[in-house]
């Protein structure tokens, strides 16, 4: 007979952390690379995180500002005998492959394959970096994304989350590109650049192969800092160019579509992490079509697709949602 180790209630979980491999003089560096008003902003922004501000829409999520809705979500799922089955369910995270068709991938991009991962949330279980990296032991991709939410808390010090984020990174074949989202400070970026990943900030990097190129764009959180620039990662594509955009929340979907982008990966819903059965969708945190929820959607000439995330939010628990490891694949639409 087989038996699960089951963690603490959340609060109680995890060690404190040290301090971050940050430095005051590397705020100059991504003030050159955000922009004086785009790094104010986030930093004015990190001050209600640290206050624990509510930084979710909806009435439920709002809620949370007055009541440990985690804590009761924990105390209800151990009543009712659900928390070892919603606990294996959030570390039985499972390879998604998927392919993203658009008619104008080159030819030389066709199969190429991006491997993401979303929303690791990784303070929340001090296992889940080695869990992580065993998983995507083997897999065979030709580079590595990152879109946001590295860390569960928003109010306390994320070095713990940084520390688990090397070692997972270091699992990583390179490339690895990421961008920040709503639950992550700019001062992660420096330290984990340094451990080989390279963030996005507003900006874009070209992938060559096989004599074409792919535009990979990422902008920087939509949906709480709202310090994204659209305008500016699109003026770095020329106009014939395939494009990948990389924004945490699918939320950014109108302004990402206007601009002409061709492909677009988010995360940040969870896919709704407690769903009910056939994982309809409880809590939307976001304000998206249900479709763009999870998994494969268009808008316009847009391809989109939204991850459910690889970790969890607020409770090391999931109901009708797996976690994911996506593995996507370029193709062609109409080729095979």
């Amino acid at each position: 007979m087989t038996t699960t180790s089951l963690p603490m209630e959340p609060d109680g979980l995890l060690p404190p952390d040290d301090e971050p491999d940050f430095h005051p003089r590397e705020y100059e560096a991504l003030r050159q690379r955000l922009g004086d008003a785009r790094l104010r902003q986030r930093l004015r922004q990190q001050i209600y995180h640290v206050a624990g501000e509510s930084h979710q829409q909806g009435i439920f999520l709002k809620f949370k500002q007055f009541v440990d809705v985690d804590k009761a979500i924990v105390r209800v799922a151990r009543l009712s005998g659900l928390y070892g089955w919603g606990y294996r369910n959030f570390r039985d995270i499972r390879v998604v492959n998927n392919v993203l068709r658009h008619p104008r991938v080159p030819r030389g991009l066709e199969g190429l394959r991006i491997l993401q991962l979303s929303d690791l949330h990784l303070d929340l279980d001090g296992g889940m970096a080695d869990l992580i990296a065993e998983r995507i032991r083997g897999l065979e991709y030709d580079l590595a994304v990152l879109t946001g939410d590295f860390r569960n808390t928003t109010h306390a010090d994320h070095g713990l989350s940084v520390r688990q984020t090397r070692r997972l990174v270091a699992a990583l074949k390179p490339p690895t590109y990421a961008i920040l989202g709503n639950h992550d400070f700019v001062e992660i970026v420096p330290p984990l650049e340094r451990a080989g990943v390279r963030f996005l900030l507003n900006e874009t990097v070209v992938v060559d192969r096989n004599g074409d190129q792919l535009h990979l764009g990422g902008v920087d959180d939509v949906h709480f800092y709202r310090t994204h620039d659209f305008a500016r990662v699109r003026e770095a594509i020329p106009d014939d160019a395939f494009s990948i955009l990389l924004c945490h929340s699918p939320e950014g979907y109108l302004e990402a579509g206007s601009h002409g982008f061709d492909v677009m990966l988010s995360g940040h819903t969870h896919g709704g992490q407690i769903c009910l059965p056939g994982g309809y969708v409880l809590i939307k945190v976001c304000d998206v079509p249900r479709n763009m929820l999870s998994g494969n959607w268009d808008f316009r000439s847009m391809a989109g697709y939204t991850s459910v995330g690889t970790g969890s939010c607020g409770v090391p628990l999931r109901y009708f949602c797996p976690p994911e490891i996506t593995l996507h694949t370029l193709a062609r639409q109409g080729h095979e």
